[in-house]
């Protein structure tokens, strides 16, 4: 008769792992962000930096103030590492990045409604609604492609 040798998991000896001391600062060998230089040709390199060029003006904008007494104040974004705080009701100078990123933060709530159709039957439908989570007013961008720039972003799905 053979049997099979059943592994029992209290019965296992685990290796202990070894200890991780923070005694010190880190100091990485090399630079771990390396600047490389801008292409000097080719297809799409200036359109490129055109757009990285317009997300990096500034606009004075500020984010409305609000009757939620939960509401984050102050704001927090960040792109690519940078945080940008916004202060309800204080008119600011941020760059249009960060701008970007407060037009694509929307509430989306939904709703089911019951309703009798006209052949009697009873139906649901469902209603979807989104708004800006924090409301914002443009005061100034100098740049004319600012505006139409906005309004297709706050038209977005996002």
């Amino acid at each position: 008769m053979v049997t099979k040798k059943i592994i029992d998991s209290p019965e296992t000896e685990v290796p202990k792992p070894s200890d991780i001391t923070f005694d010190s600062v880190y100091v990485p060998d090399q630079p771990e962000i390396i600047q490389v230089a801008a292409p000097s040709g080719g297809a799409g390199d200036s359109k490129q930096f055109e757009e990285l060029r317009f997300n990096e003006e500034e606009v004075e904008i500020m984010v409305h103030e609000t009757t939620d007494k939960n509401a984050e104040d102050p704001v927090f974004t960040a792109c690519n590492g940078t945080t940008q705080y916004f202060f309800r009701g204080h008119v600011q100078k941020v760059k249009r990045k960060y701008l970007a990123i407060l037009a694509s933060c929307k509430e989306h709530a939904i709703k089911t409604v019951e309703y009798t159709q006209p052949d009697g039957s009873r139906a649901t439908k469902i209603v979807r609604t989104s708004s800006l989570k924090y409301p914002f007013s443009v005061i100034s961008d100098p740049n004319p492609r600012g505006a139409p720039w906005l309004r297709a972003l706050l038209a977005s799905a996002t």
